[in-house]
């Protein structure tokens, strides 16, 4: 079975991109300033759209594919590389962190930050899919 969990925005982007973006979008139109405009509005558009159409999908032949947007390559993990999935909470020092953060922890000691709504439905379908890939006879 085919399994999808979005993207949720997290308020690191809200703060340190959209808003800054728009305002300087506002302010340059304000100015007469139409190509430092166009270029925040483009600049707005895609880091919208990314926002907006980044999923997580698992998919019957045991892979987890990382769609960040129409302009980014999506990218493919094996569940078997793929260790330990966790909901981890941010630090009380780390405001801007999204406290639905799934840590992936690789075979190769790599590790991917994502943040799949809900998280914790998210750990619990991949630990579910692990342990039926372990109990399937081969």
């Amino acid at each position: 079975m085919i399994r999808t969990f979005h993207s949720k925005i997290n308020r690191k982007t809200l703060c340190l991109c959209l808003l800054p973006g728009t305002v300087l979008a506002v302010y340059f139109f304000w100015v007469k300033l139409p190509l430092p405009a166009l270029c925040c509005m483009v600049f707005l558009v895609f880091v919208v759209e990314r926002l907006i159409h980044t999923s997580y999908v698992f998919t019957d032949d045991g892979f987890l594919w990382v769609n960040r947007g129409r302009f980014s390559k999506a990218r493919q993990y094996a569940l078997d590389s793929i260790v330990k999935a966790e909901v981890v909470h941010p630090s009380a020092l780390d405001f801007l962190r999204n406290k639905d953060t799934v840590m992936l922890t690789f075979r190769d000691g790599g590790v991917r930050f994502i943040t799949p709504t809900p998280a914790v439905e998210f750990c619990k379908y991949f630990n579910r899919r692990k342990k039926e890939k372990k109990e399937e006879p081969a």
